[in-house]
This record gives C-alpha cells, sequence and structure tokens, in this order.
C-alpha cells in the first residue's frame, strides 16, 4: 500500500520571497515508510547546508521553531549519486596510458523509482524515514545555513510545503537500480542459505540495490547504501559496501585511499557521530553505523527473500576479515559460521620497544581518522578499543558463538601478529568451536601458504555443515595443536594449526543422550592423539547447571576407551577431558543422562 502526494498546486509567491532562499519547487513523496524531498536550487552561495524540518502544521517563520528538525549538513546537489562518481572514494580510475589523463565524469543523480528517470544531480534530495510519532498527515520546509546561521525565510510553496504528506510507519524497501523486471521477487530465496561477504578496502561498487538510511544508520539521516544480492540454485549472497559518506573531503584520514574522498571505508564498523565536524571527531562518539546498515540488509534478506534464518554465514579477508570479527562473531543470534581471512582481532598501540620486526606495531590508525581516539566511549557504552576486541568478547561470552575459521600471517605488516596467540588460546580457553592457522606469510601471501585441507574449512561447503539448530562438537587443547607463541613474531611455532584434522559426524541430540564420531581426517599415523570435547548449540540434551552425565569413549569396534562422569559447569555445558581418537575410523562419544 503506498500514497504519493506532489505538490500540484503552488501558491503565488512574490519575487522578494524567492529571493529570500535557494530552494523552490519542493516536492514530497511517500512510499514504503518514508518521505522522498526533492527541491531545486539556486545562487546557492559556497559553504550552504540544508535543514530539513517537519510539523503537523503548515510550517511558516512564526511557527518554524515549533517544528521538529529532522537533519541538518545536507550539502547543495545532495541529489547527485556519488556512487557513481569513480573520484568519490578509493583510488579513483587510473590515467590513460597514452593521453596520461585521466576520464572525465558526468556527475548522474540518484534513481530513487524502480523504473523511472535519474534526478538532476543539480538539485537536491532528502529521505527521511517515519518514526512512529510522525504518522499521518505532515508539512515539511527546507531552509539554509550559512556561516553559523540559517536563514529562516520560508516562502509557501518554495521551500515550505502548502499540501501535507500523508505517512505512516512502513518497513523499507531497498530500491532497485537497474533495468526492470530484474528485481528478486519475494521468496526468491526461500529456504536457502545465506552468505554474508564482506569485501576488502576497496569500496565495492554495489550496483543493484539503493536503500537510504535512518538517523541510526550514519552521522545524519538520509546517507545512502548499496548492495548486490546474487541467488543460485543452493545459497543467496549478500554483498554490501562499506562506504561511509562524509559530506566534505576527508581531511583527517590515516589511510590513504580514504584521504580527500567525500566517501571512506570505516572497516564495517562505523564512524563518529560527528563527522560533518570533522574537527570535532575526537569528542564525539565512535558509533558502529556499518554494523547496523548490516543488520537492516540481512532482516530484509530474511523478510523479502525468505532466506533460512537459521543458516547465514560470513566471509571476509583483510578489511572484510576485521568486520567477520568486529560484526559476525557478535552476533551468535545470526550467523551459524564465519570465515575470517588475516582479520584484526584487537586494535590498540602494541609495543612500540618490540616494533614492526616483532609484529607488535601499532593499527590504531585505522580507525583514530575516522573514530577519534580508541578510549572514547563508543555508541555501546564501553570504550572503543574495548569494543573491538576479540579477545575480551571470546572470554566474556562462554555461550556459543559462531563456529570460527581464521588464518593470519606472522610477518603481515597490515595487521599485526602479537594480537592473534593470546586471541587463538581465548577460544580455547572459553571452548569455541574454531579451525585456526598461522604461517609466516605476509598479508597477500598468508592464504597461499595454506595447506588444501585447511582451504577446505573456508569453504561454502565446510561452513554450510553448521547451523543454529544444529549440534556440533567443539575441539580445544588437542594434543596435536600448534604453539603460537608470545606474540613475537619469531616465538612458538612459524607455522602452526589448532583442531586442524579433526572432524566428527553421525551428531545425534536427543533429550536423554547426545552422541557424535570423533575422527582423524589427516595421516593416521599420526594416531593417537587426545583432545577435549564440548557439544555446541544443544537442541535436546539440555544440562542444567550442576547436572552429571555419563561419558563413553568407545572405538569403532564397540569397545569402551574411556568411561567418565561429567558435571555441567555454571552454563550448562560439559566437556569430555582428553577424549582419546584411536583409529582413523574415529571414535564415539556418547553422553547420557
Amino acid at each position: 500500500m503506498r500514497s504519493i502526494l506532489g505538490l500540484l498546486c503552488v501558491l503565488p509567491v512574490t519575487i522578494a520571497a524567492f529571493a529570500q532562499t535557494p530552494v523552490s519547487d519542493l516536492k514530497a513523496e511517500y512510499r514504503d515508510g518514508q518521505v522522498f524531498l526533492t527541491w531545486k536550487e539556486a545562487g546557492v552561495p559556497e559553504g550552504t547546508t540544508f535543514n530539513v524540518y517537519l510539523s503537523a502544521e503548515p510550517i511558516a517563520a512564526d511557527n518554524l521553531r515549533e517544528a521538529k528538525r529532522v537533519c541538518q549538513w545536507i550539502l547543495p546537489h545532495s541529489a547527485e549519486d556519488w556512487w557513481l562518481d569513480p573520484y568519490a572514494f578509493g583510488r579513483g580510475p587510473k590515467s590513460d596510458p597514452k593521453t596520461g589523463k585521466k576520464p572525465v565524469y558526468t556527475p548522474r543523480g540518484f534513481l530513487i523509482r524502480e523504473g523511472g528517470e535519474r534526478l538532476d544531480p543539480k538539485s537536491g534530495l532528502h529521505v527521511h524515514t517515519v518514526a512512529p510519532d510522525e504518522t499521518g498527515e505532515r508539512y515539511y520546509a527546507v531552509t539554509t545555513f550559512l556561516n553559523g546561521k540559517e536563514d529562516t525565510a520560508l516562502a509557501p510553496g518554495a521551500n515550505s510545503l502548502t499540501r501535507p504528506v500523508n505517512q505512516r510507519v512502513e518497513p523499507v524497501r531497498p530500491i532497485w537500480q537497474q533495468e526492470l523486471p530484474a528485481a528478486l521477487k519475494a521468496g526468491a530465496g526461500d529456504g536457502k542459505p545465506c552468505m554474508l561477504n564482506l569485501h576488502a578496502k576497496g569500496n565495492r561498487r554495489a550496483t543493484k540495490y539503493l536503500m537510504f538510511g535512518d538517523a541510526t544508520h550514519a552521522w545524519r539521516e538520509g546517507v545512502p547504501f548499496k548492495f548486490d544480492v546474487s541467488v543460485s540454485a543452493t545459497r543467496v549472497d549478500l554483498y554490501p559496501s562499506n562506504t561511509m559518506y562524509t559530506g566534505r573531503p576527508f581531511k583527517r584520514a590515516r589511510d590513504g585511499r580514504n584521504r580527500n574522498k567525500i566517501a571512506i571505508f570505516c572497516f564495517w564498523y562505523g564512524c563518529s557521530d560527528r563527522m560533518f565536524e570533522q574537527e570535532l571527531i575526537p569528542e564525539g562518539t565512535p558509533t558502529n553505523y556499518s554494523e547496523r546498515r548490516l543488520l537492516t540488509i540481512i532482516s530484509w534478506a530474511k523478510k523479502h527473500l525468505g532466506i533460512d534464518p537459521n543458516r547465514v554465514y560470513c566471509h571476509g579477508g583483510s578489511m572484510g576479515g576485521c568486520g567477520g570479527m568486529s560484526f559476525a562473531f557478535r552476533h551468535p543470534e545470526i550467523f551459524a559460521a564465519i570465515n575470517a581471512h588475516v582479520p584484526i582481532v584487537a586494535y590498540n598501540e602494541g609495543d612500540p620497544a618490540r616494533g614492526r620486526k616483532l609484529g607488535w606495531h601499532s593499527n590504531t590508525y585505522r580507525l583514530v581518522g575516522f573514530c577519534g581516539p580508541l578510549s572514547l566511549k563508543c555508541s555501546d557504552g564501553v570504550t572503543l578499543k574495548d569494543r573491538l576486541d576479540s579477545r575480551l568478547f571470546a572470554r566474556s561470552h562462554p555461550g556459543d558463538l559462531p563456529f570460527l575459521v581464521i588464518a593470519n600471517g606472522r610477518n603481515d605488516a597490515s595487521i599485526p601478529w602479537h594480537n592473534n596467540p593470546d586471541f587463538y588460546r581465548a577460544l580455547q580457553e572459553m571452548r569455541h568451536g574454531c579451525m585456526i592457522a598461522w604461517n609466516d606469510g605476509s598479508h597477500p601471501e598468508t592464504r597461499k601458504k595454506l595447506p588444501p585441507e585447511f582451504k577446505r574449512w573456508t569453504g561454502f561447503e565446510r561452513l554450510s555443515r553448521f547451523a543454529l539448530n544444529k549440534s556440533y562438537p567443539a575441539f580445544s587443547n588437542c594434543s596435536k595443536n600448534g604453539d603460537p607463541g608470545n606474540g613475537d613474531s619469531t616465538d612458538g611455532d612459524v607455522v602452526g594449526y589448532m583442531n586442524l584434522g579433526l572432524n566428527w559426524k553421525d551428531v545425534k541430540d536427543t533429550p536423554r543422550r547426545y552422541e557424535t564420531t570423533v575422527f582423524w581426517e589427516l595421516d593416521p599415523k599420526e594416531l593417537p592423539l587426545s583432545v577435549d570435547v564440548t557439544p555446541r548449540r544443544i537442541q535436546a540434551f539440555k544440562l542444567k547447571p550442576g547436572d552429571k552425565c555419563a561419558a563413553v569413549n568407545m572405538d569403532a569396534s564397540g569397545k569402551e576407551v574411556q568411561r567418565v562422569t561429567l558435571t555441567a559447569d555454571a552454563h550448562g555445558l560439559v566437556t569430555f577431558p582428553g577424549f582419546h581418537v584411536t583409529s582413523a575410523k574415529g571414535n564415539r562419544l556418547v553422553l547420557t543422562q
């Protein structure tokens, strides 16, 4: 259901009234929970920004103070789709090898109606998401702000609506950006698993879907974000773009790809709420805007495409791996498994005395430019440093987390090594499901040096065996695990793994009995081995803290190898310590109440 109200009736105004404001021909159109405001601009002085007001009454100069300001810091020519401008973010286009010149870009406006015409890129656009207390007929007005002063001159029909918009709260729908009728229909991914693909720092140019965010999605409301979707016979893939519009060229960038750009990548976390006032970023609040956008996209995929909510996964490398750790790893209610390749697991200054040679260099420059100091309280109420420390998160969350596949390189100049060993140990201490690898690779070399048996775990086939409604055994303290050392890139095993080679099959999860076969899928000559086994994501075999159960280890012939009595901890978890795997056919773990 939708309604459209344009300004078909414009009251006569004097030339003097129009001269008071560079905004004219303000129009409003409601659809899908949002109001699309467009206007023409003329004679806008440099440095001008626009404010948008909302009221239940027609807005004039005498009642502007009573109106609700829903947005500020809107720049001239806001109808231009900056996503299409190759100079707006990233490295920009390359020069022609023959002429040495870079291509000329012709601005294009946003496409705000599927199958419609693009807006005039020299005009204005603001998209307001309707709040619960804003339903019904509402009026809008646009004012200008320059040199610290607001021009409150209002001309009915020019920069103030003369007819109201009938608006309501409804689910916001992304806008298809390509030719019709190619938009994905409702239910296109019915019951299929979904992979969230987080790109590295290259600002993926998503082209299929456009959404205009509300005030929770960016430093001001109405900032757009884009994403792509593909649906195959077996799965749905989401490809969001991690690009944050800054409005003005970003001067505080510590990274060359962000410097002086109007749109920056922000490591899948977010940015300061003072982004437009760049000099005030050190005093602002780091806010997880990017993560909220991802939650919005995933929610849309569940509701519109019908993906299986129990089989959602995340894959990312480099900056994408960082997002896998800071976002997906922290949402066990959404993600069944994650592959995070060469990610940052914690942001800090490291140890300058040990320095880059030993892998103790700082990585704070990744965030401080657009978030401010890591000591600032973030939108979650803790310091940004603690909020993004996966070691702290793993140790403070004994419950089920997404199964994690992670690999890092000791000689990675981009991702300091020193944080990783402690994170690996945190996963083991807390008995979280994981598959870990490290080697002496640099940032681009690490994956090349991984063996095929580990790379298998990074693919969709292995990740998709996990589901939120399906139990699996988590392994820790395996006798075959490597030693990652003390944080120095020269300490511990140069190449090592944790849990690689361990696998399981035939999980049976009933109220009174739990079973699975644990086996070794590498060289059988390495057997026997021992490993702690903790059933995770239990669906039926529920234990209360203090409950006891009998635990038996039987070999492939049915012979009993071990028998112990286990007591559920404060979280209802039980762990079979030192479970022996004695043959290539595996050993059967049986728990009974």
